[in-house]
Order: C-alpha cells, then structure tokens, then sequence
C-alpha cells in the first residue's frame, strides 16, 4: 500500500482578499461616520470710525437713496438699470480705475441696490471702495 508523502508546503494567506475586506471596512467607516461642526457661523461686523478718514482724493460718491434710485454727486442716474449706473460711473471716473468710489447707502435701501453697486464696480475693475457710515449717537 502506499501512502501519500506528507507536504512541506506553508498554507498561504490571499493578501489580495485581506486588502479588498479592508477597504470596504474604510469606506464603510467614512460612510457611516457623523463629522461634528467645531465652531458655528463667526462674524466680525464692521464698526464706525469716530472719526472720518481724510483723503486728498474725494473720488466718486454713488449715494442709493431708500427707494433705490442711484446718484453720482448730486446728480441722479436715469433709471437703476447696471448698464445705465455702468455708463455713468465710467463717465464719472474717466480712464482712470484707481480713483476711491464711496457707496453713501440708505439704511433703508434695498440690499439687492447697493449689491448692483458693488458687481458694477467690480465689472469695471474698480478696486478703492468705500462704504460710508454715520457715527452713533451716544443714548442708542
């Protein structure tokens, strides 16, 4: 009778099958993980100077009255269209973009008026913007 010789070989471990279980336990951990916000919404609101700043250029001041109508000095824009504020400010500032425009905004004007302002100014490459503010009374 003969009998089967005993082997010598090593049993192997498939690491291509271990590699492929443990990916699938990472993805099923990032999956399933809840990541927790640090920190909410943080906003630093800006605040009046006490004082104005003082400037050897005035520039260009857009002043938006409450109803949303756009004037440059004095002088009122036709209509509120951007491309009727756009004409006006390139007559207003000339060839030169560095000059300071001042945004002068009602505190009841639209929020969508005074954003026009600033894409206008943005589109023309305008980069000395300035918001204007009024100082606090003492007893609010």
């Amino acid at each position: 009778m003969r009998l089967s010789k005993p082997r010598d070989d090593e049993p192997e471990i498939n690491l291509i099958s271990l590699i492929d279980v443990l990916f699938v336990i990472v993805i099923f951990l990032m999956v399933t993980t809840t990541f927790a916000r640090q920190s909410g919404l943080r906003l630093e609101l800006p605040q009046a100077s006490p004082a104005p700043e003082t400037t050897t250029d005035p520039g260009v001041t857009v002043a938006i009255d409450r109803t949303g109508r756009y004037f440059l000095g004095d002088q009122a824009v036709v209509n509120a269209k951007p491309e009727t504020l756009r004409r006006a400010l390139e007559q207003a500032l000339g060839p030169d973009r560095n000059r300071r425009v001042a945004v002068r905004a009602d505190g009841r004007a639209s929020h969508q008026a005074v954003v026009t302002v600033f894409d206008v100014l943005a589109q023309m490459g305008v980069r000395d913007v300035v918001i204007e503010t009024v100082q606090p009374a003492d007893g609010s």
